[in-house]
C-alpha cells in the first residue's frame, strides 16, 4: 500500500499565517531593554474594587491609601473601614463594586482630607466625610444624581498650580471643587463646560500653548476662557481613541510636547480594546490644527488607566499604564490575557521613542480606573499604587534611589 504523504497544505498554511501574525505582534510591542528603575511590591490589601488615590488622611505626614471601603494607614497599611459600598464582585473578578473614584478633597474645610467618589450604577458624584479621631464610617453627602460616572482624576483647572479640581468622566463635560454653598456651607460645587453628550474619556492640558487649562474628551477638546468659572468654553473637534482616526471610549487623556516641535500632542489609549496611541499636533497654518495618530503599543488590551511621571529622573515624563481586569466581565479584546502593569520609558524627539518596562506580568496585578504615582516613602523618586478588580491596593516602591 502506498504511504500518504505528511504534507497537508492547510496545516502549512496556518503555521504561516502564525508565524506572521507574531512577528506583526513583535513589531507592534515595543521590545523591552534593561534599566536602572527597578520596583519592590508591597501588598497593602486584597480587595476587588477599582479605584484608589493617595493622600495624609490623618495628618501624620505619612501618605495613606484609600481603595474601595477602606483607608489603608502608613506605613504599617493599618486597614480601617470608613464606609460602606455597594455591589459584588466574585472570588473570580466578575462584577462591581460601586466604587470608581477616590479623589482626596478637603470638601468641608476642617483640615482633614474627605474623599470624593463617583458611581456608574448609582449615576451619582458624592463625597464622604474624614470624621477624623471620632472614628466611624465616614457620612455621604450626595452631590448630583444625573448621569453614568465612569471615573474621574483631580487636575489643575484654575492654573493656580495646584490639583485640587475634579473632572469626571461623564457625558457632559463638567467640573468640580470645594467651595461655599448658595446656603453658605462647604461643599461640592460643580461647573458645566458643556451639556453635549459624549463618549467616556476625560482629560486636562494646555492644547493651544496659551497657558490655560483646557478639558478634552474623545470627541472635542474645549479651549478654555480666562475665567474658567464663569467663561465659555469653545469647542474644538477631535477624534481619539480609536484606530485610523476613529472615536473610541478612553481613559484619562494626556497632554505633553511629545515630539518637541513646541506644539503639545496628546497621549491615551483604548480603554476596552487595543492600543495605546499619542496624537501629534499638526499646524496647518489656517489657525485650526490637525492630528496625526501614532501607536505606542497594541500588544495588549484594555489599557484603563494612565499616568506621567518621571520615573527615572531623566528630565521627562514616562508613561504608566496596566490592564485592567474584567473591565467588561470578560466580554472586552484580550480580557482572558495576563494582567499586567508597564512603564514606557519616553525619549522625546523629533522622533520619540517609548521603551517598554515590566513591572508586573501575569502576576494577577494591573490597574483598575486610575494609578497614583507619587513618592510614598520620601526618598525623593516617584513610587506606583494600583488596585483593581484582581484585589488590592499593591504598592511599587522604586529602588532608584536606593540604586544609587
Amino acid at each position: 500500500m502506498k504511504q500518504k504523504s505528511g504534507f497537508n497544505p492547510s496545516i502549512s498554511i496556518l503555521c504561516i499565517a502564525m508565524m506572521l501574525s507574531c512577528v506583526a505582534a513583535l513589531r507592534a510591542a515595543p521590545q523591552e531593554k534593561e534599566t536602572a528603575v527597578s520596583f519592590t511590591m508591597h501588598r497593602v490589601g486584597s480587595y476587588r474594587s477599582e479605584a484608589c488615590e493617595v493622600g495624609d488622611f490623618n495628618n501624620d505626614g505619612k501618605l495613606d491609601i484609600i481603595a474601595g471601603p477602606y483607608l489603608y494607614l502608613a506605613p504599617e497599611w493599618k486597614k480601617v473601614k470608613v464606609r460602606t459600598l455597594k455591589g459584588k464582585v466574585d472570588g473570580k473578578g466578575k462584577g462591581y463594586m460601586h466604587d470608581f473614584m477616590n479623589a482626596p478633597i478637603d470638601a468641608d474645610g476642617d483640615g482633614l482630607l474627605d474623599v470624593v467618589y463617583v458611581g456608574w450604577h448609582e449615576k451619582a458624584i458624592a463625597w464622604f466625610r474624614n470624621t477624623g479621631k471620632d472614628g466611624g464610617e465616614w457620612p455621604e453627602t450626595i452631590v448630583e444624581v444625573k448621569d453614568n460616572f465612569e471615573c474621574g482624576d483631580l487636575f489643575d483647572v484654575d492654573n493656580d498650580g495646584k490639583r485640587l479640581e475634579i473632572v469626571p468622566h461623564t457625558r457632559e463635560t463638567v467640573w468640580f471643587e470645594a467651595g461655599t454653598l448658595p446656603d453658605g456651607k462647604r461643599g461640592i460645587i460643580k461647573h458645566l463646560v458643556s451639556a453635549k453628550k459624549h463618549t467616556f474619556g476625560a482629560g486636562v492640558g494646555d492644547v493651544n500653548g496659551d497657558g490655560r487649562a483646557d478639558i478634552l474628551r474623545p470627541g472635542a477638546w474645549y479651549e478654555a476662557p480666562a475665567d474658567p468659572r464663569k467663561g465659555t468654553w469653545k469647542e474644538h473637534p477631535l477624534s481619539l481613541g480609536g484606530k485610523n482616526g476613529k472615536k473610541d471610549h478612553t481613559p484619562q487623556i494626556l497632554v505633553l510636547d511629545v515630539n518637541s516641535d513646541k506644539l503639545n500632542d496628546i497621549i491615551t489609549s483604548s480603554a476596552h480594546r487595543h492600543g495605546i496611541f499619542w496624537y501629534q499636533q499638526i499646524d496647518n497654518g489656517t489657525g485650526k490644527s490637525g492630528w496625526k495618530q501614532h501607536t505606542i503599543d497594541d500588544s495588549w488590551s484594555q489599557a484603563h488607566s494612565l499616568t506621567l511621571a518621571d520615573l527615572d529622573e531623566d528630565g521627562d515624563l514616562d508613561l504608566v499604564t496596566g490592564k485592567r481586569f474584567l473591565a467588561h466581565n470578560g466580554g472586552d479584546p484580550g480580557a482572558k490575557d495576563p494582567v499586567c502593569l508597564y512603564w514606557y520609558e519616553f525619549m522625546p524627539g523629533k522622533t520619540p521613542l517609548w521603551q517598554k518596562h515590566t513591572i508586573s506580568l501575569n502576576k494577577g496585578i494591573g490597574a483598575g480606573l486610575n494609578i497614583p504615582v507619587v513618592d510614598m516613602d520620601g526618598d525623593g523618586d516617584l513610587d506606583i499604587v494600583v488596585t483593581g478588580k484582581w484585589g488590592g491596593p499593591v504598592y511599587f516602591e522604586n529602588q532608584l534611589k536606593s540604586a544609587k
